[in-house]
């Protein structure tokens, strides 16, 4: 594992998940990608019965758009893990309902466009430890 850390990548679009993954990499922190919920609990899960708990994620991301419909619920479970860890949620600008609904459960959540635009420089951020979820302007519109 990165000694600089764990990115949880929660996206069901495998040719999307495996493009952020590279990004993670590239910022030099290991991405744990999974698709659903359940696929979260087995991430989080100690690899030995006997082996302590593993390291708190550094990071979240999370596709608002997964098939199973557990987006939101997914962003609470990464939010009640360490609070003020960095979450970052994307999904359809047109959908602000459910960009909202992310931002209440502990996501900066950006239209998609804007998530893509931004993500690499997002990604350096948070790989350096210099991100904040204040930082991000939360508005629904694309910058």
């Amino acid at each position: 594992m990165s000694a600089r850390g764990r990115v949880v990548v929660v996206c069901d679009d495998l040719f999307f998940r495996v493009h952020l993954e590279a990004r993670v990499r590239a910022s030099g922190l290991e991405p744990v990608g999974v698709g659903t919920k359940k696929g979260l609990e087995a991430a989080l899960a100690p690899s030995e019965p006997v082996s302590p708990e593993p390291p708190l994620p550094r990071a979240g991301i999370v596709d608002l758009h997964l098939q199973s419909g557990e987006a939101i619920e997914i962003i609470s479970r990464l939010a009640a893990l360490r609070p003020g860890m960095p979450i970052l949620a994307f999904g359809a600008h047109v959908e602000r309902d459910t960009l909202d609904r992310a931002r209440r459960a502990g996501a900066v959540a950006l239209p998609r466009s804007r998530f893509v635009r931004e993500f690499p420089a997002l990604m350096g951020k948070i790989a350096m430890g210099t991100w904040s979820m204040t930082e991000t302007a939360p508005e629904s519109e694309p910058k």
